[in-house]
Order: C-alpha cells, then structure tokens, then sequence
C-alpha cells in the first residue's frame, strides 16, 4: 500500500487534475466510472480499490479491495462485494486468512470468511466516506474519508445515467403521452426519452394544468418539482448536466410517470411505459450497405432490397447523402395542418420520416402508395401540437424498419379514413 502514498505524491508534483464536476449526494448515481485507486485520506498509505462491473447475467455489482495494515503493522487486505443503490454501494466484507505466499491453489479450501458489513456513500464524483461494522477482532467499527486517486483512461465521471452507457450506443428517441388521471381534468402532456453515446435525455411537458406547483414521479418516486405557469410547465433532466437542466441519475425506461399536484394523481402514462431495448449494443451491420462500390447497392438482409429499382438511385457513393424533401399539401379538412415527407440515402443507411404539426393531440395513419405504413402519435410539446414517425434500414432503436421505397409514391396523412396532408413524394 506505500503504492497510493507514492501514487497520491506523483499526482501532487505533476499537478494531474482528477477532477470532475461537484455533484451533490441526493443527485448522483454510481456508476462503472467510479472505477478506480481511491485514497484513505486521513491515514497513512492505506485505500480501496474499486471496481464496478457487469455480471453474465447483466445485473451490477461493486467489488473493493481495502488495503491496509493489521496491528502487527504488515499489510493486510479485506475484500468487499456490494449492491449498488443510487449514490452509496452495500457491500459485505470478506476476510481471507491462513494463506501462504505462493501456496498452490486445491479445490475445497476456503480461506474466506464474512466479518461484517461496509458502507461507501459518494458525495460527489470524487470523494466519499466508507462506514463498516465487523465482529473481527482487530478492525472493529469505524469510518474514514476516501478521495479519488485513479480513473479508467479516456472517461470522464459526471455522476448521471449516461456514464454505464455502452460504447457503441446508438440514437434512440421514444414519446408518451400523459392523460387526465380523473374527470374534470381538461390538461395533458407528454414525455421523450432519448439516448445516444455518452448522452441520455429526459423531459416531461404539460400543457392546459392549472397554475401551481407539480412533482414529477417515475415508478413511484418523487423525482423533482416544477411550476405550471399560464398553463404551461415542464422539467428537463440530461446526463452529462448541462446549465438549466437536472442531472438524470435514474432509469425512466418500463417505468410508470405521473404528474402530481396536492389531491394526487393528475396525469399519468397509465400502461404505457418507455420500452427498454438492446439499442446500447451496436454490433456489426455488414449485411447493410448502399455504396455503389460495394456491389450490393439497395441493401440486404430483409430491407429495401431490390425496391428501389425501376431506374431510380439505388446507390450512393461514400461520402455522399442524398435527399429528398416535400411540405404535405393540406386538404383543408383541419385548416392548420402542416407537414413534411423527407427521404435520405448515405452508403450506410436509408431513412423516411414524417412530419406534422399544428394537428388535434391524437393518433393519424400514415399512407404509402395506398398501404397503410404506420401511426404518427401527435402530441403537445413546445406550445404547439407535433407528431412524427420515422422508419430506417438499417432499423435503430427508436424508428421502424424500413421495407418500403416511397419515392414516386402518393404520401398521404389520414385522421378517421380521411386525408388531412399528402403529397406526391418526388423521386429525386
């Protein structure tokens, strides 16, 4: 353990700042990046080695390796394995004993024994405080203050969701909508959730509420207040923080969100919930690819495939994108509609979306070519009414596959079997 002492010097004369943003107690999560060499404080030459990792089963565990000395002053060493919980981890501490240097390892020897419990509580990014309560004789009961010596090369600890993201994470973006949760409310709103590599996204909009005060919960837990004003209000959480918007240190993902004011219940998402996918994990896509050197020019796998013909770009040369825009024409059945049709083609991928706005809050059929492709939910946000539904091959969390060509197709927007918006989509 005179390795963190000389350690904790070496960092002091290089001047190497391992520091990250302050986060306070009650806003911050643990996560994989509190991986790391972290110093006892106020003693001499002693700490924990933290690692926390991912099981085969997927679930989260910390383990800790307490270095320090007995009263014989040799080296002596405790092992932790704990549940993490928000901005602490749990652990239960093992003793090993009666081992010697080199000895060869045989099945049925168990030098392991439990000897007590230890709690490590985070106050911020980089320092905490590590409580333990054990029978052994020497150790006993106690705490001591830990401080951050180490952390993984090339990552950054911001204390929010995004830090356990995996590295090939891929854009994702879902929308619900909250409704009245007892009679006599005339308000809604609505929710997104969005994610992409080392980002992750939160907000809840409501729109029509009285004047007042509100909680947002998620699964049950009250996860911050916001105010309405001239019927409008909303609360925004991202991680990593950004100004005018709340760390996100929880998971809203198949969790139930409702809005509270002082009687209860106001609005709630009922049975929907955000879907948890395995959009985190990128994978290869070599089945995929639309460059016109690869000589497979219109996709594989199940996708566009060989729809695209009839003389019409099927290919796109690496580098380039191409695009196709069109405003949907409205047929005066709601006066105020708008929207937009937008196709685009890279060597990698396919994309169609839809866009409309300014649309009573509801559900709308998307037509193409005279079949019927999907459902734009339009709901409050910003002020106003939006709705939008995009497909893409390769499919992504978040959009629908793609199997479809829409160009030189009739684009149509339907409420109740009629058309509101549609145009003939171009085919360059």
């Amino acid at each position: 353990m005179k390795f963190l002492r000389w350690f904790a010097g070496f960092i002091f004369i290089l001047n190497i700042p391992f520091v990250t943003a302050n986060v306070a107690a009650a806003d911050l999560l643990v996560t994989r990046h509190f991986t790391g060499m972290w110093d006892q404080v106020d003693q001499e030459s002693q700490g924990i080695s933290l690692q926390v990792i991912e099981q085969s089963d997927g679930s989260r565990v910390a383990l800790a390796y307490w270095f320090t000395y007995g009263k014989d002053k040799k080296s002596a060493w405790y092992l932790g394995v704990g549940e993490l919980a928000e901005d602490h981890i749990d652990f239960e501490l093992y003793d090993s004993s009666g081992v010697g240097f080199m000895q060869t390892a045989k099945p049925g020897n168990d030098s392991v024994t439990g000897i007590g419990t230890m709690t490590i509580s985070f106050d911020s990014c980089d320092s905490g405080l590590a409580t333990y309560q054990t029978n052994h004789a020497e150790v006993g009961s106690g705490s001591f203050r830990i401080k951050r010596l180490t952390e993984i090369m090339n990552t950054h600890c911001s204390g929010g969701i995004s830090d356990d993201m995996g590295d090939f994470a891929m854009y994702g973006e879902q929308q619900m909508q909250l409704s009245a949760a007892r009679s006599g409310v005339n308000g809604s709103g609505h929710a997104r959730y969005a994610d992409a590599p080392g980002r992750s996204e939160f907000e809840i909009e409501v729109t029509g509420l009285p004047d007042g005060n509100y909680h947002l919960f998620v699964g049950m837990s009250d996860r911050g207040e916001f105010i309405v004003h001239d019927g409008f209000g909303e609360l925004e959480f991202h991680s990593p923080m950004e100004i005018g918007k709340t760390l996100l240190t929880f998971d809203p993902l198949e969790m139930l969100i409702e809005i509270h004011d002082a009687s209860g219940v106001i609005l709630s998402s009922f049975d929907g919930m955000f879907d948890r996918d395995d959009h985190d994990q990128m994978g290869s896509d070599e089945e995929h690819d639309f460059g016109c050197d690869s000589g497979m020019g219109g996709g594989m796998g199940g996708g566009m495939g060989g729809g695209m013909g009839g003389g019409m770009t099927d290919c796109v040369d690496e580098g380039e994108v191409l695009e196709i825009r069109a405003d949907l024409l409205n047929t005066g059945l709601i006066s105020s509609a708008q929207g937009e049709a937008e196709w685009e083609m890279s060597s990698e991928r396919v994309e169609f979306s839809v866009e409309i706005e300014d649309v009573p809050v509801g559900s709308y059929a998307l037509m193409v070519g005279g079949t019927e492709v999907g459902t734009i939910m339009a709901v409050a946000m910003h002020g106003g009414v939006v709705g939008m539904l995009g497909f893409r091959d390769p499919e992504v969390f978040g959009k629908q596959h793609l199997d479809f060509d829409p160009r030189g197709q009739v684009i149509q927007v339907m409420s109740q079997d009629k058309i509101i918006l549609q145009v003939d989509f171009p085919v360059e």
